[in-house]
């Protein structure tokens, strides 16, 4: 038996043995990424919550205190040497930061919120919610809020809208709202083109928000496109549906990039 077993050993290629302690050294790399990744997180979300990090592995191994001169910031001593860089990076955030990124996650459950009320009033098929990590974008299709060449908002949609102010609670959020129409004319005396009717609509959108719920009009911007920023091509009626609509964007960072901020794209729709 052990002459076999050195025979097996004799035959490996050098090739052979370098794979194996080549995957052997990877798979525990892996798991100490892991770890220090799990632990660093841990420890950011303790810094955002002001919990002093020493009970992890006693008061001898970390001390965290909040500087008096400074209440914005929280300091961290006696650290590994390793370890000294990323905790003093997490260490010298400022607390209006570390507020600000606890709010992307409000901000996010309430749109979740907002999806599951849609697909319990069966609304999802005409409602869009997009979540990103800066951003909740609602995209209702006009018929959930406006009659057919109208501006006036209709009960359902105040429904709607009234769910939607929740948003307005989370400090600093923006409200960008864009009205949209189709391709086909419009023609009446309170709206010569789509360039007002879709400008109408962003606007009663908005003055609902403002008039019912008390947001500060400072925070809003509204804007009609008329048909000129389609999201189909109008060959269809479900096309021309899915461009009939009124985006709502609730931005929690203005700053944001595009690429933060870009909405994904629209689902197919059911229509009448």
């Amino acid at each position: 038996m052990a002459r076999r077993q050195s025979m097996r050993l004799e035959m490996m290629s050098p090739e052979d043995s370098e794979g194996d302690l080549t995957s052997d050294w990877m798979t525990t790399f892996s798991d100490m990424s892991t770890l220090l990744m799990t632990f660093f997180i841990i420890l950011a979300t303790m810094i955002a919550l002001k919990i002093d990090p020493s009970w992890l592995a006693g008061k001898d191994f970390i001390v965290s205190q909040v500087r008096e001169e400074s209440p914005d910031q929280v300091s961290v001593t006696e650290v590994p040497p390793e370890m000294q860089e990323k905790v003093k990076m997490l260490a010298t955030l400022p607390a209006a930061q570390l507020r600000e990124l606890i709010q992307i996650e409000r901000i996010q459950e309430i749109g979740q919120s907002v999806q599951d009320y849609l697909i319990e009033a069966e609304l999802d098929d005409f409602v869009d919610v997009d979540i990103t990590r800066w951003k909740v974008t609602i995209v209702p299709l006009a018929p959930v809020l406006f009659a057919s060449g109208k501006a006036t908002l209709r009960a359902q949609g105040k429904e709607l809208l009234a769910r939607l102010a929740e948003f307005l609670e989370i400090s600093d959020v923006r409200v960008r709202i864009s009205g949209h129409t189709d391709d086909r004319p419009i023609r009446t005396e309170r709206f010569p083109s789509n360039w007002e009717l879709s400008s109408a609509r962003a606007t009663a959108v908005m003055r609902y928000f403002v008039e019912e719920h008390g947001a500060s009009p400072s925070r809003f911007s509204a804007v009609g496109y008329g048909p000129y920023r389609p999201v189909a091509d109008n060959s269809t009626p479900a096309d021309r549906a899915r461009n009939r609509r009124v985006e709502i964007e609730f931005i929690q960072r203005v700053d944001a990039s595009e690429g933060e901020l870009l909405p994904a794209p629209l689902p197919p729709v059911a229509v009448d």
